[in-house]
């Protein structure tokens, strides 16, 4: 796979926490709110690929 099929992120946010949201930022560039969670060790929004990476030891405050 080369460089051109490859799905960049367009942020990296490091998170400690294993539910996350994302609106894909103010104004005309968002989208709407979505709610992740993170099950391994990182998930990418589906609207703006925005990477969600979990912090080492963060701890599950699920419901």
């Amino acid at each position: 796979m080369d460089a051109s099929t490859t799905n960049t992120p367009t942020e990296i946010v490091h998170v400690n926490t294993h539910t996350v949201s994302c609106d894909g930022g103010v104004g005309p560039l968002g989208h709407p709110q979505v709610y992740l969670r993170i099950i391994d060790k990182q998930i990418s929004c589906p609207y703006c690929s925005r990477l969600f990476v979990l912090e080492a030891g963060a701890v599950d405050h699920g419901h």
